[in-house]
């Protein structure tokens, strides 16, 4: 695909995603019970997220040369790697508490309802433990 219809794509998903935040969050503000509104505000949260994914790559089309990739991307500033992984090693070891103390509230209520969130939240912290996993795997 050409760099400029992968940007334009890319804009359209952008405004699709800030659509949703602002149709989501009216909705939001309309349901009559807690899960509802709980649900409706994770999916305006992810929207929002996706958003801001979406935004975040655009500021690197271009700048990525075609021999590269946004691994191997490197942006223009001094970090010290060893300091930068034992603070991704801090972050995952707190996932895994995260991970660790949502499994113990699952295993706890029988709403079904509290159930699905924390289940949701727990699927989000294996997401994210992975993710660190890789970004360690790649930081250099």
């Amino acid at each position: 695909m050409v760099e400029e219809d992968w940007i334009k794509l890319v804009k359209q998903q952008i405004a699709v995603e800030n659509t949703n935040v602002k149709e989501v969050a009216e909705s939001e503000k309309k349901v009559g019970n807690a899960a509802a509104k709980l649900y409706l505000r994770i999916i305006k949260m992810d929207s929002q997220k996706h958003a801001d994914i979406l935004s975040g790559l655009l500021e690197f089309i271009g700048k990525v040369p075609p021999a590269e990739d946004l691994w191997t991307y490197k942006l223009e500033s001094y970090v010290d790697p060893f300091v930068v992984k034992k603070e991704l090693e801090a972050h995952m070891a707190r996932e895994e508490q995260m991970i660790k103390h949502v499994e113990k509230e699952l295993g706890k209520t029988k709403d079904e309802a509290l159930k699905a969130l924390l289940q949701y939240i727990l699927d989000e912290e294996k997401k994210h433990h992975k993710m660190l996993e890789t970004v360690i795997k790649h930081t250099r």
